[in-house]
């Protein structure tokens, strides 16, 4: 009975409550309308972001790898994750403007001496203080190695002056307009870990990769994953994710596959194949973003070789009877756009008076046949005026790469309507590799290569393919050997201004026009497959979200 009396006191309680709440509501003055109550702060920082990768490095050991592979740019080779470097890859789309890092100033008058203003409050991941003295270690002992391109990094001779300032004297110089863009991807290491293998920086471990980026070492299984986290105290800015696992995968199908059932969130290094934009494009929380390319198709002649492709005319017919419009519609899906410089189409420094080589297969037809080579045994096939030796030509292809293959599919039906027979030869991308680099053993007669440049004055080293051997080693796959563009070269890296630069520019581009050690053929659009279900703030760059020179994505991609 007591219980019950509770209830109903309670219950009265209430009613009492309610009835004199009625009227106050009522008298109370109206909410203004769009105001909404204040949410909670939610902090912009979390995450676990997964990278998608086909090339693996299998050790943290800092050589080439760091330049020269997807993974290792990821570290520290214009991506900069784990490593910085002096300076960044500007987002653009003025790529000339220097945008610092680890070098916040510099000044120098006649572009071979120069005096770096390094960035204060920097620590090494385990707490010490970076200094001059780390940057001019690794300039004396890391930066020689031929893996981070001494062409640019090489130097007579380093100083400290202070804590924070290097002073630099190069052996060649450098312009002076606009910076030092080209020691972007060069990562700068510590000296109190490294001087002991200073004599041999390859035989250092180091397992534990300290440095002085965004982002920390928190694990590395060799050719399976590096996972990374977040630099709480990094000196330029705390990123936003809290950790990045850059993933291995054995090729392009499993890790579009893993893209697809939420393991990955986004694909580096790899365009997405045109037969799985539909389905990955209907797929939910997936889209594919439509990026600037960073590859060029061309096909590379090994001058070296004594054939008939040494006349510029055969060269120049092989130009004329290729159909670019096919291998965009066939290979690409419409998804790329003809080319004919190192240079990108939209870059400042691109001559839009080049010669052009249209497809014409009267002109391809005339060419040949002006040069004495016609078909004089009637098997369809031209032949060599000088030898009677049939005009055929062996067509080395990277097999790893798919759009390579059907390309030089095209390009032989192309060739063959001509009279010009091409066999095509697949190799696995390991000796394709060792035939292009050592073009002097005569091991590849034409080459279907990528070039990767990057925006100018970041394709600075593309140029290299073109110099001489004496110059490139080789790097000079065509084996060109052209001492007047080797002064043009030298004339392009000291150019004092924009308008002197473009000026030698556009004469390179010219002459490997007329010359033709190589054809270009078309820049593929880069198509980025990312996930949007988790993540946003994408920056898109060439070449990708998480290219070989993009960092920015890196600082900006956010949980949504």
């Amino acid at each position: 009975m007591r219980r019950r009396k509770s209830l109903l006191a309670l219950i009265g309680i209430v009613v009492l409550l309610v009835s004199l709440a009625v009227p106050m509501m009522q008298c109370a003055p109206a909410a203004e309308e769009g105001v909404t109550p204040p949410e909670e702060d939610v902090s912009p920082y979390g995450g676990r972001l997964v990278i998608g990768y086909t090339d693996p490095i299998d050790s943290l050991v800092v050589d080439e790898d760091y330049t020269w592979t997807g993974m290792g740019c990821g570290l520290g080779g214009g991506t900069n994750m784990l490593y910085d470097g002096l300076s960044r890859v500007p987002k653009g789309p003025n790529y000339f403007e220097y945008s610092p890092c680890l070098c916040q100033s510099w000044e120098t008058e006649d572009g071979k001496t120069w005096v770096l203003h390094l960035a204060e409050n920097v620590k090494w991941h385990d707490g010490v203080p970076f200094t001059a003295e780390d940057l001019k270690f690794t300039w004396d002992y890391v930066w020689p190695d031929p893996g981070f391109w001494e062409i640019f990094t090489d130097a007579e001779s380093t100083e400290v002056i202070d804590e924070h300032t290097l002073k630099v004297v190069l052996k060649a110089p450098i312009a002076t307009w606009y910076g030092p863009p080209t020691w972007t991807y060069t990562p700068v290491v510590p000296k109190h870990i490294f001087e002991p293998y200073k004599d041999n920086i390859v035989e250092c471990p180091n397992e534990e990769a300290i440095a002085t980026g965004p982002y920390k070492l928190k694990e590395f299984v060799a050719n399976q994953y590096i996972w990374l986290e977040v630099n709480e105290d990094y000196w330029g800015g705390r990123p936003y994710l809290d950790e990045v696992i850059m993933k291995l995968y054995g090729g392009a199908e499993t890790m579009f596959m893993a893209l697809e059932h939420g393991e990955v969130d986004v694909v580096s290094g790899i365009s997405t194949p045109s037969g799985l934009i539909d389905d990955l494009q209907q797929a939910p929380d997936i889209d594919v973003a439509d990026l600037p390319g960073n590859d060029m198709a061309t096909l590379c002649f090994n001058l070296h070789q004594d054939l008939p492709y040494q006349d510029i005319n055969v060269r120049r017919a092989i130009a004329h009877a290729i159909d670019r419009d096919k291998l965009i519609d066939l290979v690409y899906g419409g998804l790329a756009e003809k080319i004919d410089s190192i240079v990108f189409n939209e870059d400042i420094m691109h001559n839009e008076n080049l010669p052009q080589y249209d497809y014409d297969l009267n002109k391809a037809n005339t060419l040949l046949d002006d040069g004495g080579y016609l078909d004089s045994d009637g098997d369809g096939i031209r032949n060599d005026p000088a030898t009677g030796q049939n005009l055929a030509f062996e067509l080395i292809i990277n097999s790893a790469n798919q759009p390579s293959v059907k390309c030089s599919t095209v390009i032989t039906e192309n060739l063959a309507e001509v009279g010009i027979d091409i066999d095509m030869r697949a190799v696995d991308s390991d000796t394709f590799s060792d035939y292009l680099y050592n073009p002097l053993a005569d091991a590849f007669q034409i080459a279907y290569t990528e070039l990767s440049p990057g925006p100018s004055p970041f394709a600075d080293w593309a140029w290299i393919y073109f110099t001489s051997t004496e110059i490139s080693g080789g790097w000079a796959h065509a084996v060109y050997d052209n001492p007047v563009f080797d002064e043009l070269y030298a004339a392009m890296g000291a150019a004092e201004s924009l308008d002197e630069r473009k000026e030698v520019e556009d004469e390179m581009q010219v002459m490997l026009q007329e010359d033709l050690p190589y054809i270009y053929l078309v820049r593929p659009a880069f198509l980025n497959a990312h996930r949007t279900d988790k993540f946003e703030g994408w920056v898109p760059q060439v070449g990708g979200f998480f290219s070989w020179m993009s960092p920015w994505s890196a600082l900006e991609v956010h949980e949504k």
